[in-house]
């Protein structure tokens, strides 16, 4: 069978299993072997299909259409004439002679069969709720037909497997639950699309949303995203050191949906997820909304990747109050907004516990006065935060906006930005009434540039890109800087079982290391 037909093949047997599941009313059952055999048969089903099957069956059924020939998918027997022998020269048939109308058709059902075997070995569909203890296998992929959910489980991915998602799905794991998503430096976990390489983009798919007991600062918390009435979205609680699990060495690429307006799930939801948490080692790449967004919680995250997300690349609210450190933001020249967008509580600004993460060992890679012009960081609506030891490069709008209430915030040592080397942009910041960038004076005159230049603080400014043209690269980029260690104003990041107290250098990467934290594990297909 050759290579298109197997695929062909593959994709009835696909269309076979959702009509039998309730994809197509009016069609309760489909035979799989006389889908095969029959083209006549399987015509039929597919104009069935197309009337009155779901719209991603009708999507399936015209992929079907455009590659069918109208030929048989199976072994059929022989019924070519042959010279029959004379009495003298005809033998006894043998077993397999006499019982040709017999084996023939079992041994093309066989070969299917083993066929849809190693297939169904291979990718495994996941089209269920996950609600007992789950371990998902080296050597396999499992595909997500729509949102599932995991609840009262524990959900196991071993080094090497590669999740696809379909159209319209996602993996929630709900509070009840944990993901243990354990990749290898050699031998990372993939959460991808479903389609085939070449032709993925963002949005594919929906995401990943993991769900925690920690504090938050929303009442009635529930994760966006989700269809409106699902309470499985729900999150947050008392226990600030609750676990939603494990995630490391784990790429999460083309994804992030709109599920209705201004309603999208991003690549990596956090929701009120604890300190026992672990995400390290996670890359998110061109993902259609944000990258990663924490909601509420205390999780910190290290050696995170973002690469060309559509919207924010990495953005909190409800009371955030993790720890970051050792963190690559590469913008994309057509798409993306801020580096960084934080928020508290938009409806109470002083909402507890405040949003007051802390970074160290940041890289922002902006893409200068490009087609689509970036923020380094945006601060509003009550957010502190502490930035330290950050490289932010290139970003034709400014480096940091601090809206809303940012002098009562720095006053009060909430909000600081210490230590910061910034090259090659547009602006700084803000300075009095009336914004550089063209905003309106959104922080009551808070001049961001005249703060961000204060002597107190250290930060270091220049005007040429302290990086190599190639942290630009979007499927090769390389983040080491091209200054060296004595022209940093760098600070030795705190005590703690956390931070890695050695990296008293500006951005993510050493500058004097051969290599670094992103070999071997991460990837930037562009589809």
């Amino acid at each position: 069978m050759s290579g298109d037909s197997s695929l062909l093949v593959e994709k009835l047997w696909r269309l076979k299993r959702r009509i039998d599941k309730g994809a197509c009313p009016g069609v309760e059952f489909v035979h799989l072997n006389t889908l095969l055999q029959e083209p006549g048969y399987r015509a039929d089903v597919l104009r069935r299909v197309e009337h009155s099957g779901t719209p991603e069956l009708q999507a399936l059924a015209r992929e079907i259409q455009a590659n069918d020939n109208g030929q048989p998918l199976m072994v059929r027997e022989q019924t070519s004439r042959i010279e029959q022998p004379t009495v003298k020269d005809r033998k006894k048939p043998g077993w397999l002679r006499r019982n040709s109308l017999i084996w023939i058709p079992m041994l093309a059902i066989s070969s299917i069969a083993v066929g849809f075997t190693a297939f169904e070995n291979r990718a495994v569909r996941i089209d269920a709720d996950i609600t007992t203890d789950t371990t998902w296998k080296t050597g396999s992929r499992y595909i997500l037909e729509e949102t599932i959910y995991v609840e009262n489980a524990s959900l196991s991915i071993e080094p090497g497997v590669t999740v696809e998602g379909e159209n319209g799905s996602a993996l929630v794991v709900t509070p009840s639950a944990k993901l243990f998503s354990r990749g290898k430096a050699n031998n990372p976990v993939i959460f991808t699309s479903a389609k085939a390489e070449g032709k993925r983009t963002r949005g594919d798919w929906g995401g990943l949303v993991l769900l925690g007991k920690a504090p938050v600062n929303e009442p009635g918390a529930a994760i966006e995203g989700l269809p409106a009435g699902e309470n499985r979205g729900a999150f947050g609680g008392t226990d600030a050191s609750h676990s939603c699990g494990v995630l490391e060495y784990t790429r999460i690429e083309f994804a992030g949906f709109e599920v209705y307006k201004d309603n999208e799930l991003n690549g990596l939801t956090l929701g009120g997820c604890g300190k026992n948490t672990i995400v390290r080692n996670v890359q998110v790449h061109r993902s259609l909304d944000d990258g990663i967004e924490m909601f509420g919680g205390n999780v910190d995250l290290k050696n995170i990747v973002v690469s060309g997300a559509a919207d924010d690349s990495i953005d909190w609210d409800w009371g955030w109050t993790g720890n970051v450190q050792f963190a690559v933001i590469q913008q994309h020249p057509d798409v993306g907004d801020n580096a960084f967008e934080g928020d508290n509580n938009g409806s109470d600004h002083e909402a507890m516990p405040r949003s007051e993460p802390t970074f160290y060992n940041v890289t922002l890679v902006g893409t200068g006065n490009s087609q689509k012009k970036h923020r380094g960081i945006i601060v509003r609506e009550g957010s502190g935060g502490h930035f330290h030891n950050m490289l932010i490069d290139s970003y034709g709008i400014e480096a940091m906006d601090t809206r809303d209430e940012a002098l009562s915030l720095t006053n009060r040592n909430l909000l600081t930005f210490q230590n910061n080397l910034m090259a090659n942009l547009g602006h700084l910041g803000q300075v009095g009434q009336e914004g550089l960038s063209g905003d309106r004076d959104d922080d009551f005159g808070f001049d961001e540039q005249g703060w961000m230049q204060a002597s107190a603080n250290n930060n270091s400014f220049r005007v040429e890109t302290a990086l190599f043209p190639n942290a630009r690269n979007l499927v090769n980029p390389k983040f080491m800087p091209r200054i060296q260690l004595r022209q940093m104003n760098a600070t030795r990041p705190p005590q703690s079982e956390f931070f890695d107290e050695s990296a008293n250098f500006v951005g993510a990467v050493s500058p004097v290391s051969a290599s670094s934290w992103l070999d071997g594990w991460t990837s930037f297909p562009e589809s």
